[in-house]
C-alpha cells in the first residue's frame, strides 16, 4: 500500500511556525476499512528546523516520531501527559523534504510531508522558472492484455516549438506507481529547475507502471507483487515506447534514448538496457537490486547473466555511452553486490561509473541519484 499511503499532506516549509493540522491519510486511503481511524495530530515546523509532534492517543501505551531519513529503530519517543495527549520534537532537520510518520504501539500512522527549503536551494525546490507538463497515458497493454498507464514528462516550450527531444524512461521501486517519481521523487520539479539553470537538456520523461498488472484506478488496486521481468521488459519495448513514439516528437536514436530507475525499477533498468543496446546508449541505476538468473549475487552468476555485454568490450563500451550506477553508504548488502559487479566491470574492461552517496534505501538518496544523473544525459 505504499504508493496509496504517500500522497501528498499539505507541505511545510520557510522560516516561519507552521502548523500542519492531520486528520490521517489512512481514513482517506482504500484501506480504511481494515485500519481503524488514525488519532488526531498537529505537527509544528519552528524557524529554527526543530519539529514538534502531538498526537492524541489516550490508549496507547507507546508512542515515537520519526522522518524517513531515520530507521524505525530511531524513532524518538513521546512523552504522554495525564490527558493522553504524547508530544516530542525531532531536529533541527537538514534543509530536504521528509516524510513523517507515526509509530504508536507498533502500527506505523503516515503523518505527511515536511518540506524544509534552504540556502541555497536545493533542485527539487519550487521556483519561478519556466514549467513542464504531466500527462497521463491511458493505453491498452496487447502485451500483458490490461488497462495500464504511462506519466510523461514534456518540457517547458515543448508545445511551441518542432523539435525532436530525446526520451528517459525512469523506473520506480517496489512499492510505488508509475506517479512515484513525480508525487514522492518530485522529477518535474528538478528537471524544471535543471533545464532552466542549462544544466540539463530538455528531454521528454517517460514514467510506466513497473508492475505487470492493471494500473492503480478506482475499483483497481495492484497488488505490488507481480514482477514479471520479461513481461515488463516486452509491455515497455511493445507497448509503451511505440505509444510514446507515436504521441510525441522524441528522437529514435538509441544514442538519444535512455533508461534509469530506483530499487526494483533499477534492476529493471540495469537488465533491460544492457540486454537492448540497440534501444538505450544510456542505462542508470539507484539502489538497484543486482538481479541474477540463479543462486546467489557472486562474480559467477554475474558473468553469467550478462554474458553477451562482457564478452565484447570494445562493442559494448561503442553502443553504451554511460553506465551509471549510485547506492547510498547505509545500504549494506546492495554496496556489496555492486562491489561484485564494479569488480566484474573492471576485469572485462567495461567502461562504467559508481557513486556512493550518504543515506539508505529512501528517497533522500534517490531524488540526489536523479538530480546528479541528469546533467550526464545526451550531452554528446
Amino acid at each position: 500500500m505504499v504508493g496509496q499511503l504517500r500522497r501528498p499532506a499539505p507541505i511545510v516549509g520557510g522560516s516561519a511556525i507552521v502548523l500542519l493540522a492531520i486528520t490521517a491519510l489512512i481514513a482517506k486511503s482504500p484501506a480504511s476499512a481494515q485500519q481503524p481511524a488514525a488519532p488526531p495530530s498537529e505537527v509544528t515546523l519552528g524557524a529554527d528546523r526543530v519539529v514538534t509532534f502531538q498526537i492524541s492517543a489516550p490508549q496507547a501505551r507507546q508512542v515515537s516520531a520519526l522522518v524517513d531519513s531515520m530507521p524505525p529503530s530511531a524513532a524518538k519517543p513521546l512523552t504522554r501527559d495525564d490527558r493522553g495527549l504524547w508530544t516530542g520534537t525531532l531536529g533541527p532537520l537538514a534543509p530536504d523534504l521528509y516524510f513523517a510518520s507515526y509509530i504508536v504501539d507498533g502500527a506505523t500512522r503516515p503523518v505527511g510531508y515536511l518540506h524544509i527549503r534552504g540556502n541555497p536551494l536545493e533542485a527539487w525546490d519550487t521556483r519561478k522558472v519556466p514549467h513542464g507538463a504531466l500527462h497521463q497515458h491511458w493505453y491498452d497493454s496487447k502485451t500483458l492484455s490490461m488497462l495500464r498507464s504511462a506519466i510523461v514528462y514534456t518540457p517547458p516550450d515543448y508545445d511551441r516549438d518542432k523539435n525532436s527531444y530525446p526520451v528517459l524512461y525512469l523506473l520506480h521501486g517496489s512499492g510505488g506507481t508509475e506517479s512515484s517519481w513525480t508525487m514522492d521523487g518530485l522529477a518535474n520539479v528538478m528537471l524544471d529547475n535543471l533545464i532552466a539553470d542549462g544544466r540539463v537538456k530538455p528531454m521528454i520523461v517517460v514514467m510506466p507502471f513497473g508492475h505487470t498488472e492493471p494500473s492503480m484506478r478506482p475499483g483497481t488496486m495492484p497488488t505490488f507483487r507481480a514482477r514479471d521481468m520479461t513481461a515488463f521488459s516486452n509491455d515497455l519495448i511493445n507497448d509503451v515506447i511505440p505509444l510514446v513514439e507515436r504521441t510525441y516528437r522524441v528522437s529514435r536514436q538509441p544514442d538519444k534514448r535512455a533508461i534509469a530507475g530506483f530499487s526494483m525499477g533499477g534492476n529493471q533498468a540495469r537488465q533491460i538496457g544492457l540486454a537492448r543496446l540497440d534501444l538505450f546508449s544510456y542505462v542508470a541505476t539507484f539502489s538497484g537490486t543486482v538481479g541474477v538468473r540463479s543462486g546467489a549475487v557472486s562474480a559467477e552468476t554475474i558473468e553469467e547473466s550478462f554474458a553477451e555485454v562482457l564478452a565484447d568490450a570494445s562493442a559494448t563500451n561503442g553502443m553504451l555511452r554511460l553506465f551509471w550506477a549510485a547506492v547510498g553508504t547505509e545500504e549494506t548488502n546492495l554496496l556489496a553486490q555492486h562491489r561484485i559487479l564494479n569488480d566484474v566491470l573492471d576485469r572485462h574492461g567495461i567502461r562504467h561509473e559508481f557513486v556512493t552517496i550518504p543515506g539508505g534505501h529512501t528517497w533522500h538518496v534517490w531524488r540526489r541519484n536523479l538530480r546528479d544523473l541528469l546533467p550526464k544525459l545526451f550531452q554528446r
